[in-house]
This record gives C-alpha cells, structure tokens and sequence, in this order.
C-alpha cells in the first residue's frame, strides 16, 4: 500500500537446482544438478523477518512455503517460479495467498450448498471465483525519479505544483500512446504472453503519463499471482527503456490516481455464472438469489469491504471524485433496484426484464450497438457489470488476494444465510425477499461523488470510514473474528495479527513519508529559497511575497519536525491516528507552502524535477 520500489506485493525465495551426491563415497560430497520432487511442494525458511502482526519471532521463527497447486508455475529468465502459500509452524497465515485459496473453499462449500438448497444445478460439483484485473500505473523518466528523493523513499510526490496543462483538456484516454511508453508496453505484453498470461488491453488514463493494462480473467489465485508478476515485470522493462513503473494510488497531487479493478464472479464447473441472470428462469433465480447473497455479505460485513482496500496510499485517492467513495455500497443497476423492491413488496423473481436493447447510431454506415441491461456507474464502489461485480476501490499497489479474499467471505456469508432459510423451510421466494428486505440500505444506485450521498448513507447506517486507522479498528471485532471462525478463513490470533499489521503499515509509511519531507525541504527547497532571495539584492521592490513565504515554511518544517519527533509513544493504533489526524495535516501546510514557492523560485535555483517534467519529458 505504500507503492515504493520492491518486493512490497509479493515475495521470492531462489533455491539452485543442485544437491549433493549422496551415494558418493566422498567425506565432501561433490554435487550435481538435480531437483528434489520435495522442493517443488515445500520449502522452509525464517517468518519472522516478514511482517506477521507478532505471530512469529525470533526465538519461534519457523515459516513453510507450500505450492498452491491451482496456480500454474512458470519459467522466467531461466527461474522456474512456483506460487506459493506461506505459513507458519503453527499453520497460521503470514501472507494473503492463504486467506485467498481458504476463502475460495468456502465460497465452494457454501455456494453448493445454497444450489442444493435451491434444487438448482444438481450437476455442479464445484463453485469457483473468478479474478479479472485492471491495472493502472504512471510512467516517468528514471533519471528524474532518481533525482526526487519522495518517489524513491515513497513512491509519490510530497511536493510540486500541476503543470498549466494537465488533464482538464480531458485528451488523454484514448490519444496515442507515447512511442516509449508503447514501447514498454509491448515488452510487458510479450513476457506475459510467455507465461501464459495475454494482456489484452492496454491504452492511456485519464491522467498525463498514467496508463493501463489488462488480462483475461482467470481462477482468483492464478490472476492474483499474475498481477504480482505483471509488477514485476513492468519494473523490471521499464528499467531497460530508462523508465521507471508507478504503482502507487496517488504519485502525483492534483491528478487522478491510480486503482486496480477487480472484476469478480462466481460460477461453477458446470458454466452457471451467480452475477449473470442468463435465459433460462432457474438462471434469473440463481442470479437474484446470488445478488441476495451478496448485498447481505456487504450489509452485514460493511467494514471488512472497506479493510480490505484501507491503506495509506489508497487514502489519498478513495472518495476524491476519481474513484468509488470509502462508503462501500451495491450497484445492481437501477432496473435490478426496481425489481429487488418488487421482490420485497411479494413480486415474482423472475419478474426481470433483462432484453439487451439495441442503440441506434443514426448513421446508415454504422450497425447498432448491443448495450447492457444496465448502465455503467464509475462512482459505485460495487456496480455490476454484466456478468462480474467491480471491486473498484482496490488500490493499485495493492496484491488482489486480500480484497478478493474478503469477497469471496462476504459472499459465503451470504449464501450460508440464505442456504440456511431453505433448509428451515422458507420458500426461495420469501427467503430472498427478506434477504433484500433486511439489507435494502446497501443497494445505491445514485451518483456516489455527490455531496448528498454520504448523509444518506448515514441514514442508511452504512459506515464511511474515511482513514485506514478508522477502518483498521473495526478488522479485528467480535463479530468480524467470529465470520472468520465459522468459514475457516482465521482464527482469532490471525485476525488481531492482520489489524496489528495494518496499523504498523501505516505508520511506517505516513512516518517515511514525513521524515522525506522534512529532509527534501532542509537540503533543497529551503537552499534553493535563499539563493532565489539573494538573487533580488538589487532588485528589492521584485521580492514580493518571496521572504513571508520561504520564512513561513522554515517555521511549518520546524513545527513538523516536533510532531515527527513526539509520535512514537503508545499502541500502534494510537500511533497511527496521531500520523493522520496531526502529522498528516501539517504535511499538507508544509507543502502548500513550497508549492507555492516553487511557483516563485528561479527555475534554475529548483532542486527537485518538476511535475511537468516527470509526465511529459518521456512523451517525446
């Protein structure tokens, strides 16, 4: 979540395909190539050098890689990569690919379960979920990214002013990719065909120097792995072109972000897809009925949606009129919206009309369009899109484990309940209405960047926990460890480890962020004022506003420095809501302050690459 360089999203271990020759006779055994079949399925090394929330240490240390055998391994560069789980000596979760498989049974076992209850698809054997990701990212030039001490150290910008154009000429998601950028791209393209994985799209963003690529969808844990791979690559090209990959959610300030959609589904072996109503009447009724399931994971579960992508990169970006608000709501569409009140005042479920209407371009040299049943919503944080629901509040730096992880929870919970009404004896029909009856408020089919929706969510009682330490104190509750318990995700001592974890991330990045800060201002910005006033000795009546400014940001740094140096008392959780509520806050004064400075410097006095410079010197 904090989008710097390195092995942030995913791990690697390289093991030598070597052993020594035990037949040998030798006291030193000479050694040969050679792969042991054990190596493939396990491994072992140290957990507690990996963040684990204190479930290990050094004096009990002992973690265990275990192939996840759902997840093809591949050859790169001559390395054969084999995804893995990561364990400890107690079985305990210290990784997200875990949680990921544990959810994905219990999406199996529940979801079979609610078929049977139903008298639905008696030929299913098994459920899976499906992961199809959109990931977005920034490209800049190495040189200048090695020159910005904030984006090596943070992964973002902590100062500079927008560039007179940006993207309020809106020209940039459909124009040429740059030649560099394209470049790049078609590498990653190229190195992900060769593992199996094909990118199939791959354009501009909305923003300057942000683009985007995209890969067929596949079974969450092999999807989730490719895009920590993809990460991988992308770094490893751009370096090659003399470019460096962006992931975090928000480098540049004043520009959109990035996210990493995930579209999401579940289906079974037999090809019925829970999120698409198909054309047949037992199809509507799955596709209501996993609807139902859904909107009561989501209601029932609000916060652990919104855990699931609260990280401190993902603050800057969730709810800024660029990505879905922190409030976590259902988009089923306002046609589906319609006909869940229908179900619940005693309508049919199968009363949906869900005929794709053709639109009509007006032109005799082109075809009419095939539009969906319903409408696209960019502002929802969970619209339904044909066949999969959007989790569109994931941010890009994030691994998709996690967040899908909390779907497929969300959705067992759903389905239990429901199964659970059918096996009592209600009828499918009462069963689904009272479903939506009791978690109607989660459906939101408006406009989620308006100023009215966050007051009606109030009146809701959805929560809108704005901050990761907000949403990071609600991980860890009674009810939250008890849903783990009951479909096999944690135990409770996992689940205190993965609050412990977020908390402790947040205050290592918001603390590196500031200590950055303070130091690129001491060793460039302030220097570079003075030059700048010194340069207007025989000039006095040009100073203008030059010496209140670069006198009040001494002052603001000053202040920063005592906050940064009074934080480290307490409990990680109080830690980090100091970071937010009082650190955080003066960063911001900070920076307004040399951003206004870097509008009156000398050019040629600034030590830092400019924003324009950053977005747009590699386009040429």
């Amino acid at each position: 979540g904090g989008g710097a360089q390195g092995g942030m999203c995913g791990s690697l271990k390289y093991d030598l395909f070597a052993d020594l020759v035990w037949r040998s006779d030798s006291v030193i055994k000479p050694f040969e190539e050679a792969f042991p079949a054990d190596r493939l399925f396990v491994g072992e090394t140290d957990g507690s050098s990996f963040p684990n929330g204190g479930l290990r240490v050094t004096h009990a240390a002992a973690a265990f890689t275990t192939w996840d055998r759902g997840s093809p391994p591949f050859v790169h560069d001559d390395v054969l990569y084999i995804p893995c789980c990561f364990i400890t000596h107690l079985g305990t979760s210290i990784d997200a690919k875990t949680p990921l498989l544990r959810s994905s049974d219990a999406v199996n076992r529940q979801a079979l379960r609610l078929l049977k209850a139903m008298g639905k698809a008696p030929k299913a054997t098994a459920c899976y979920n499906y992961l199809g990701w959109e990931q977005e990212f920034f490209v800049v030039p190495a040189a200048l990214h090695r020159a910005r001490p904030d984006l090596v150290n943070c992964g973002r910008t902590l100062i500079g002013r927008l560039p007179t154009m940006h993207q309020q000429s809106e020209l940039h998601y459909f124009a040429p990719v740059p030649l560099r950028v394209q470049e790049l791209m078609t590498k990653i393209q190229e190195k992900m065909l060769l593992v199996g994985n094909p990118m199939t799209v791959k354009h501009n963003e909305v923003a300057p120097g942000q683009h985007e690529m995209c890969p067929i969808f596949s079974i969450s844990n092999a999807s989730a792995d490719s895009n920590v791979f993809f990460m991988q690559v992308a770094r490893e090209e751009a370096a090659k072109l003399g470019l460096v990959v962006l992931f975090h959610e928000k480098p540049f300030k004043g520009i959109n972000g990035s996210g990493k959609h995930c579209n999401w589904s579940v289906g079974t072996d037999t090809g019925i897809n829970f999120f698409h109503p198909g054309k047949t009447a037992d199809s509507l009724e799955i596709y209501v009925a996993g609807i139902a399931c859904l909107a009561y994971g989501l209601r029932k579960h609000n916060e652990l949606v919104r855990c699931a992508v609260a990280h401190a990169g993902n603050d800057h970006r969730l709810g800024a009129q660029e990505a879905p608000p922190a409030i976590i709501s259902l988009y089923p569409g306002p046609k589906f919206e319609a006909h869940v009140d229908s179900i619940i005042a005693g309508g049919p479920l199968t009363g949906l009309n869900i005929e794709k209407k053709m639109i009509d371009p007006g032109s005799r040299n082109t075809m009419a369009v095939p539009a969906g049943v319903e409408d696209r919503n960019r502002t929802a944080s969970f619209p339904h899109c044909g066949n999969r629901f959007e989790f569109r509040g994931v941010g890009s730096s994030q691994n998709c484990a996690m967040p899908v992880a909390i779907c497929n929870v969300v959705f067992a919970s759903g389905c239990a309940a429901l199964a659970g009404l059918l096996e009592g004896g209600m009828s499918l029909r009462d069963a689904v209405a009272k479903m939506f009856k009791e978690n109607r408020e989660v459906i939101f089919t408006g406009n989620g960047y308006s100023k009215e929706w966050p007051a009606e969510a109030v009146k809701r009682g959805l929560p809108n926990l704005t901050t990761t330490p907000s949403a990071a104190r609600t991980f860890n509750t009674d009810r939250a460890k008890a849903l783990f318990k009951e479909l096999g995700i944690f135990e409770a001592e996992e689940v205190d480890a993965r609050a412990e974890l977020m908390f402790e991330d947040y205050c290592t990045i918001v603390s590196t962020e500031a200590l950055t800060l303070i130091k690129m201002v001491d060793t460039g910005i302030l220097p570079a004022c003075a030059k700048d006033l010194a340069s207007f000795a025989g000039a006095p009546f040009l100073v203008g506003d030059r010496l209140e400014t670069y006198k009040a940001i001494k002052v603001e740094n000053d202040l920063l420095k005592e906050l940064v140096a009074t934080h480290q008392n307490g409990s990680l959780e109080a830690e980090a809501f100091f970071l937010c509520e009082t650190v955080k806050p003066q960063m911001e004064k900070v920076r307004s302050l040399v951003d206004k400075a870097e509008e009156l410097t000398n050019a040629e006095y600034y030590p830092y690459p400019t924003y324009e410079a950053l977005v747009y010197s590699h386009h040429s």
